[in-house]
């Protein structure tokens, strides 16, 4: 394949990541605040985000089981990317029109509106594992760093869009969309996320399988829940220490997220709350505020996706042999000390985990907003590390043992060189390259007798996610 029809095929497979994200900071970055002029207390809307952690625990390890079996047409992933999609239009809309729908009722109001909020959560994460597995599914090996990184700067872009489209006024922008800067953002993101999801699943092709290479396990929904939970004890060494870290990484970024907004536009309020201006005054300026910190942070983490995964390298590329080649001498040089500057993915992902400590403790310390938009601006280098990283070990581990030709995988002392632990070819049996999920060989058994796991893209990914 050439360099043109690898990164056209890089930018169409990950685009959709990109209009998934554009949604979800639209959610994250102004639900907090709508919430709050609906007139819920603080103390429910954090409750309200619980549906993000509880719909990732139980949907995406079984959307990502279940599509693992799906034996549509259209392929494994994107009958889910498609119902799932258009499940987050529906509450979209739910969301921005959610006074007009339930009328003067305060109290129907709030329970629209926390209801929609949380199906969201509930399809917006089966999007993102399907859509992460099918990155796996689709790139070979040797370009799982490349698709993930593509991928982390498609959610930079996303970010930088959401997060732009909510300091902006809308309403007098784009009045056709809506009344309400709400309405608008909420029209805008469904408009943006079905488009991408569009490209992303019209150019990208699956293979279908057939009901006997899906036949594993059983059919119904309860046996595969069953299957997830006992996945968690069969998962590789490797990916149990990525969960672990995941688990309280993200216990920093859940708060960051959803919070983010809210943060910066409790400073502005509290720093003009002698100004005179109303209320709804200092809410709106505030979210403002908030809005250009964020945006900040997402311009900061489109900037760092792009430059860092030219000074890192992965178990698939040793330092030794990554970007060595080079058609004359300004350009070796380049390379050399590119090559001389680049770290191991594990090295680079606990300098931004340090990074980040860091900048949660600082805000301990923050009162002013523009201190406040330094510190989460700095937050987008452990962001685009945070999107990128993880994703890129977990891709390479599962598809350099999924059928990989012994020419295509990184041998076992580069893996240990840049703090890997290779994964026995066999111990993750996948058919997603070539079609061999349930294909009853005796290699298959053999591993099964010897108790080797029998986990997908879709099983390992959901559990990640």
């Amino acid at each position: 394949m050439s360099s043109a029809a690898e990164l056209a095929q890089y930018i169409t497979l990950t685009l959709a990541l990109g209009g998934l994200q554009f949604a979800w900071s639209v959610e994250t970055g102004f639900g907090s605040l709508y919430l709050l002029s609906l007139g819920m207390r603080k103390s429910l809307v954090s409750l309200v985000w619980l549906a993000g952690p509880l719909s990732g625990l139980v949907t995406q390890p079984l959307v990502g089981i279940l599509s693992d079996r799906c034996t549509a047409r259209l392929g494994r992933r994107r009958p889910y990317i498609i119902g799932s999609t258009a499940a987050v239009v529906v509450c979209m809309g739910v969301v921005g029109w959610t006074k007009e729908l339930a009328g003067d009722r305060p109290t129907l109001v709030i329970w629209l509106a926390v209801a929609s909020f949380y199906i969201l959560d509930f399809a917006i994460n089966s999007i993102q594992a399907t859509l992460r597995a099918l990155i796996v599914d689709v790139l070979p090996t040797a370009r799982q760093d490349n698709g993930t990184a593509w991928a982390s700067r498609m959610i930079g872009l996303g970010n930088v869009g959401g997060y732009l489209m909510g300091f902006l006024d809308l309403v007098h922008l784009l009045p056709f969309l809506g009344s309400t800067q709400i309405q608008v953002l909420t029209t805008v993101a469904s408009i943006v996320l079905s488009s991408t999801v569009a490209v992303t699943c019209y150019f990208t092709h699956e293979r279908p399988i057939s009901r006997l290479q899906a036949g594993t396990g059983g059919n119904s929904e309860l046996q595969a829940l069953g299957a997830v939970f006992t996945s968690f004890r069969e998962l590789p060494d490797i990916i149990k220490r990525i969960c672990r870290i995941q688990l309280f990484a993200w216990i920093g970024w859940f708060p960051f997220l959803f919070y983010g907004t809210t943060y910066v536009a409790g400073l502005y309020s509290s720093a003009h709350r002698s100004s005179g201006q109303s209320e709804d005054e200092l809410m709106e300026q505030g979210t403002r505020a908030g809005s250009l910190a964020m945006f900040v942070q997402a311009v900061s983490s489109l900037a760092f996706s792009v430059v860092l995964p030219l000074f890192t390298y992965s178990a698939s590329a040793s330092r030794s042999t990554a970007r060595s080649s080079g058609s004359s001498q300004g350009i070796r040089l380049i390379r050399k000390l590119r090559t001389a500057m680049s770290v191991s993915l594990p090295t680079m992902w606990s300098v931004s985990l340090a990074l980040f400590s860091a900048c949660m403790f600082a805000t301990l310390f923050t009162s002013s907003v523009r201190a406040a938009t330094w510190v989460l601006g700095a937050c987008g280098f452990s962001w685009a590390v945070a999107i990128w990283v993880p994703f890129s070990i977990i891709g390479e581990t599962i598809s350099g043992s999924s059928g990989a030709s012994a020419s295509e995988l990184p041998s076992a002392s580069s893996f240990a060189e840049h703090g890997y632990e290779p994964v026995a070819t066999g111990d993750i049996q996948m058919g997603a390259m070539d079609g061999s999920i349930g294909d009853d060989t005796s290699e298959h058994s053999h591993h099964a007798r010897h108790g080797h796991t029998n986990l997908s893209a879709g099983i390992i990914l959901g559990i990640h996610n």
